[in-house]
């Protein structure tokens, strides 16, 4: 068992997600979900520090997944950031910023190394 602190990446972009993995796993135990259920299924399992979630995802969106992560005990507290690939309306930042647990809304053009830097600042309760 590692000192490292958990990661979960949720987004069904394979290459994004390995993109994630390769600048975290330095600093980070990674673990990745190709969708909204099976990041579910994982937050609950596992528990992570932090979860980076994209929204346009099968199964179970982002927003429902952020919801259902803060309807359940165990879950609710965990961070998450949202990255996404799509071109929103100004509205859909403000609808994630309501949920509690969402902490940062980033663009997946957001240069890696800046979301790895935020990833850390948020663990480290910035």
């Amino acid at each position: 068992m590692s000192d490292k602190k958990r990661v979960l990446v949720v987004d069904d972009n394979r290459n994004f997600s390995q993109l994630l993995q390769c600048a975290l796993e330095d600093d980070f135990e990674i673990f990745i979900a190709n969708d909204g259920q099976e990041g579910m299924e994982k937050a609950v399992k596992i528990l992570p520090d932090i979860i980076l979630m994209d929204i346009m995802m099968p199964k179970i969106a982002g927003i429902e997944m952020a919801r259902l992560l803060t309807a359940e005990e165990e879950t609710r507290d965990i961070p998450v950031i949202i990255l996404t690939g799509s071109n929103l309306d100004s509205g859909t930042p403000a609808l994630f910023k309501q949920e509690r647990n969402v902490r940062h809304f980033l663009s997946k053009t957001t240069p890696v190394m800046d979301i790895v830097a935020i990833v850390k600042k948020v663990l480290h309760g910035g």
